[in-house]
């Protein structure tokens, strides 16, 4: 049975990702100049926002055949929030570039002070809102159904310990992903895509937001028992990309394959409350199998 490589696992476990956690980096502002010895202006009354105090991702994960993955369950819709010391860091930092590829994908994972922001997030969309409560100090977390999730809308999140929210834009799932018979939900069925060696296109609809577009294939022995390796790439929500030979070609053929498909949206909110940025984070993922050609 293929264990399930979870693109954003909280654990360490060994497999499709590696984990670094990075040393704290905190932020420090630029000393300032000195005093002219020519009058000075009125000090500014806008507050100065720097670093990043804060990460939340919005995550939807839809898996076409969970037995064959070792998955309970088809569909995870999780919110995460983090608030910490201010940090240079981004939690995002693992995501390749746009218009790159690699098979040495590492998370990191920015070591941070947390700060206490209250018991709970309060999350509010056009139609559902929902309540994200603490797990530690600092962190929160709220477990969703699908149908509570307002695609393509702004929502705002009021933390306990602060009267002003701040806001994020979610995003949209998928009408299709080419080749289709990825996803199929039937073990007997599954592994029936073709990932071609010498280069595959993978094509998907609707396209065209801001973020990027991700593809992850880890291949197995046939018995599904051990990975071979995997690689990453990632480009543009253009509505195709084209994963290049020279990743996939080092497989054998007939290797089976898991393909992780995900877009991707990073914005930062500066929040005046803590003078500084939250690292918003909207992430959609599909998981289908196939095998190498």
């Amino acid at each position: 049975m293929i264990n399930l490589l979870l693109m954003l696992a909280c654990s360490t476990e060994v497999g499709l990702m590696g984990y670094v956690d990075k040393k704290q980096d905190t932020f420090q502002p630029e000393p300032s100049p000195e005093a002219s010895a020519e009058p000075s202006q009125e000090p500014s009354s806008e507050p100065s926002i720097e670093g990043i105090s804060g990460y939340i991702n919005y995550y939807l994960r839809q898996v076409a055949c969970p037995a064959c993955v070792g998955e309970s369950q088809e569909l995870l819709v999780e919110f995460k929030t983090k608030f910490y010391e201010p940090t240079s860091d981004l939690h995002t930092e693992w995501i390749p570039e746009i218009g790159t590829c690699t098979n040495q994908l590492l998370i990191t994972v920015p070591s941070t002070n947390p700060i206490d922001i209250g018991p709970e997030v309060t999350v509010s969309g056009p139609v559902h809102s929902f309540v994200a409560t603490r797990s530690s100090i600092g962190e929160h977390y709220a477990y969703l159904y699908e149908t509570q999730y307002d695609r393509n809308a702004i929502h705002t999140a009021s933390l306990s310990a602060y009267d002003e929210p701040f806001s994020f834009t979610s995003i949209e799932g998928f009408d299709f992903i080419e080749p289709y018979n990825m996803f199929y939900v039937d073990p007997s069925y599954a592994f029936d895509a073709a990932i071609l060696r010498s280069g595959m296109t993978f094509t998907w609809a609707p396209y065209g937001s801001s973020g990027a577009f991700m593809v992850t294939i880890a291949a197995y022995n046939q018995q599904g028992t051990q990975l071979l390796g995997y690689a990453a790439c990632v480009g543009p929500d253009q509505g195709y990309l084209t994963f290049p030979g020279a990743y996939l070609s080092v497989f054998p053929a007939g290797s089976l394959a898991v393909i992780h498909l995900a877009r991707h949206k990073v914005t930062m909110v500066p929040y005046v409350p803590l003078n500084s940025h939250i690292e918003t984070h909207m992430e959609w993922e599909v998981v289908g199998t196939g095998y190498l050609q």
